[in-house]
């Protein structure tokens, strides 16, 4: 049996055949989804379906593009004009996959494998304990079990950057998006854990007095691989060895690529 890490697949769901197929997954192995299962590529409905049908063998983290469905699906917000979800919508599935996935996690630690997965990362300022801790908190909400805030509420008010800098003592749906958004939408930070929303792109264009949050974290979670996905600019490189960046840019023509947690071999599958 392995277990098989993939980023954000993003709806590209030939090209998750293939790199299955590459990897020769079995009936016996394990998959790690870190979230961005659906949305900018041609198939959201059908790689949404296809997961649901593997379940059994899959452990998933959200990602902000899921979050984003279910907040469309659940809040009452209409896509965007750059979103692709019209087929799933429209779906007899609809129903049923859109509660299954909000039954997913944020976060994922396994400590026999010595991994942990989140769609965006883990910002320095939370230990792996808290994490933790925080993640469940947001997906009882999500999935229904917290009776304070519904999984309705939480995704009709979702959207937003504040509060932008986690302090512990937030309460409501001010802590429940801040936690979203550091395990989602993370990307660069500042020491103080305040987080900058608005860039994308590569490293050596990032704007002053900003870091990526993996550069802080390193230091913090010394012996944990960490998987993250969320961040193609980056193409798969943090030049930190346990912090393993899996979004190689499948959605925008780049490569799809599966990790095996075992031994850390790579394997990819270019989008053409």
């Amino acid at each position: 049996m392995a277990t098989y890490a993939i980023g954000d697949i993003q709806g590209c769901l030939a090209q998750l055949n293939d790199l299955l197929k590459k990897v020769k997954f079995s009936s016996e192995d394990k998959l790690w989804l870190l979230g961005d299962l659906i949305n900018r590529g041609p198939q959201s409905h059908d790689t949404l379906l296809k997961i649901h049908d593997m379940q059994d063998q899959c452990t998933i983290v959200l990602g902000n593009h899921d979050l984003h469905f279910l907040a469309i699906y659940f809040g009452g917000h209409n896509p965007s004009s750059a979103d692709r979800f019209d087929e799933l919508l429209a779906s007899t599935h609809a129903h049923e996959l859109a509660h299954w996935l909000r039954g997913q996690k944020l976060f994922h630690y396994d400590a026999s494998l010595g991994y942990a997965m989140s769609h965006a990362g883990i910002p320095h300022i939370w230990t792996l304990t808290e994490v933790a801790a925080y993640a469940k908190e947001v997906e009882a909400v999500i999935s229904g079990a917290d009776s304070e805030l519904s999984y309705t509420t939480f995704f009709q008010q979702m959207y937003g950057n504040e509060p932008s800098c986690w302090v512990g003592d937030l309460v409501g749906m001010a802590r429940a998006r801040s936690i979203t958004n550091y395990l989602t939408r993370m990307r660069l930070i500042r020491g103080d854990g305040t987080l900058e929303f608005s860039y994308k792109g590569t490293l050596d264009q990032m704007p002053a007095g900003w870091q990526p949050w993996y550069e802080l974290s390193k230091e913090k979670f010394v012996g944990l691989k960490l998987m993250f996905g969320h961040w193609a600019a980056i193409g798969g490189v943090t030049g930190v060895a346990d912090i393993i960046a899996l979004d190689t840019g499948a959605v925008w023509g780049r490569y799809l690529t599966a990790m095996m947690l075992e031994t850390g071999v790579k394997t990819t599958i270019c989008v053409t």
